[in-house]
């Protein structure tokens, strides 16, 4: 008699949307909550069923650069941050695209995370009262005392505060804004996407092989109320 035995699901994706993470589930999950979205190419609309969790604890394992085609010829490039095991053994992953505030935010603050120590990530997008929207990924690790408020800095710009106004340095080799750039602000972005991506690969990925987490291997969410990357709602 012919037998199937269904394959084991190895990882769990999270996604963010509207300054949360996001966890696909089902109409009838008692905990989703309902998003509308629109494919930017397609135009098709429709609603996606969530989880939704303002931070998420975890030993970042390992990180992976993504490429992945959609079956309308979307092709979605994105960065995969493990974050470890939960308690049923299953790998919980962070998914998000290579080209987002989100990205950047965390491979800018990557080099001065403490990698073999538990890590909190919490996204975040709002309007501030004066100023442009705030958009990025907030990282904290462990005080002397067990609480997550040693806040992660980014680690190429420096900034200092002179006769009342910020002044900022670029440090470590990240690209500085030339005139030309200036005039053509998303070649400056794709220009530091590509910085911050080769930097992550020849510095950061590296220590993943000679690094062993030391006390915390399971990853959980924090509830504020698994998207594949091949199957993401817009």
């Amino acid at each position: 008699m012919f037998k199937a035995e269904p394959a084991e699901k190895k990882s769990t994706y999270y996604s963010i949307k509207e300054g949360t993470f996001r966890l696909k589930t089902t109409k009838e999950d008692p905990t989703a909550v309902a998003r509308e979205y629109t494919n930017p190419k397609t135009k098709e609309s429709g609603v996606a069923y969530e989880r939704v969790y303002k931070a998420l604890f975890g030993v970042v394992h390992g990180i992976t650069f993504q490429e992945n085609t959609l079956p309308d010829g979307t092709v979605l490039r994105s960065i995969n941050i493990n974050l470890g095991n939960d308690e049923d053994g299953i790998a919980q992953v962070v998914s998000i695209p290579l080209n987002s505030r989100y990205t950047s935010d965390f491979l800018k603050k990557l080099p001065n995370v403490n990698l073999s120590q538990e890590v909190r990530l919490s996204p975040y997008d709002f309007e501030p009262d004066e100023g442009p929207r705030r958009v990025g990924l907030g990282m904290t690790q462990m005080d002397e005392d067990g609480n997550f408020t040693h806040k992660i800095g980014d680690f190429f710009v420096k900034v200092e505060e002179k006769d009342g106004q910020n002044v900022y340095t670029n440090l470590h080799g990240f690209p500085e804004a030339t005139d030309e750039d200036k005039s053509d602000w998303p070649f400056y972005f794709k220009k530091v996407e590509k910085f911050l991506i080769n930097y992550t690969k020849e510095n950061i990925l590296p220590k993943f092989d000679q690094i062993k987490p030391d006390a915390f291997d399971t990853a959980f969410p924090e509830t504020e109320t698994d998207i594949n990357p091949d199957d993401i709602p817009f």
